[in-house]
């Protein structure tokens, strides 16, 4: 159990020097591709290894997941602008 904590510990530390060193050299790359009028990668190391999830969901799902995780209750405008409910 120790070596498998260990290991993990060990990648951790990696992972975050490799997202460190990556990060200041995209940096360094932009700040001099800014000074000479040059390209410069703009995604991060971080990003292309482990890529954030992607929200597909419609404006309704979104909405009703929202209503639904607070306990809200929507209340319908009648026509003369009046709340029914």
């Amino acid at each position: 159990m120790r070596y498998c904590t260990a290991r993990l510990n060990e990648k951790a530390r990696n992972d975050a020097y490799r997202i460190y060193v990556t990060d200041a050299l995209r940096i360094v790359a932009e700040n001099t591709a800014r000074y000479a009028g040059g390209n410069y990668i703009k995604a991060r190391y971080a990003d292309i290894i482990e890529p954030k999830k992607q929200d597909n969901r419609t404006c309704e799902e979104i909405t009703a997941d929202i209503v639904a995780r607070c306990g809200l209750t929507i209340k319908k405008a009648a026509p003369d602008g009046a709340a029914e409910g």
